[in-house]
């Protein structure tokens, strides 16, 4: 590229960004329109369990596709969030939410007794796994909370 072919792509670049900031005043460009079909409790489980630096656990997409195959349910692999939505929007009952809880706790309880083992065998690491064992117990209460909110009287 010619120092010439680079200025016009930084001017193409700032036209853009001042098209985008113009377009998106007034909010109508939010990523919250995804969620809009669906009740507020997925936004509250995806913001408060998906992250690892909240959970303490990283969820694969193939995480996700073992945890539906665990509810007789199969879709293909995707973006983690669409996975995430696909997962949950089967839930019509208490119960499926019951399983969907049961799902992920089962997943929690799996990969911190392995950073259980990895703390045991590299001791300079058991205050970062105890952090992440932590997040994911408390991410498990909040799940519960969850239940409690959304699906019971």
């Amino acid at each position: 590229m010619t120092p010439e072919d680079i200025n016009e792509f930084r001017n193409e670049f700032e036209v853009f960004k001042q098209q985008s900031m113009m377009e998106c005043a007034d909010g109508s460009c939010d990523l919250e329109e995804e969620y809009e079909d669906y009740p507020d409790y997925l936004k509250a489980i995806y913001h408060e369990i998906m992250p690892p630096v909240k959970s303490g656990i990283y969820f694969s997409r193939w995480d996700l596709k073992n945890m539906a195959l665990g509810l007789d349910e199969s879709f293909a692999l995707d973006v983690r969030e669409r996975m995430f939505r696909k997962f949950m929007q089967w839930i019509a009952t208490p119960e499926d939410m019951l399983k969907v809880i049961g799902q992920f706790e089962g997943l929690m309880d799996m990969k911190c007794d392995l950073y259980r083992e990895y703390s045991e065998r590299y001791p300079a690491t058991k205050s970062i796994f105890d952090e992440k064992i932590a997040k994911a117990e408390k991410a498990k209460r909040y799940l519960h909370k969850v239940y409690e909110d959304f699906f019971t009287e």
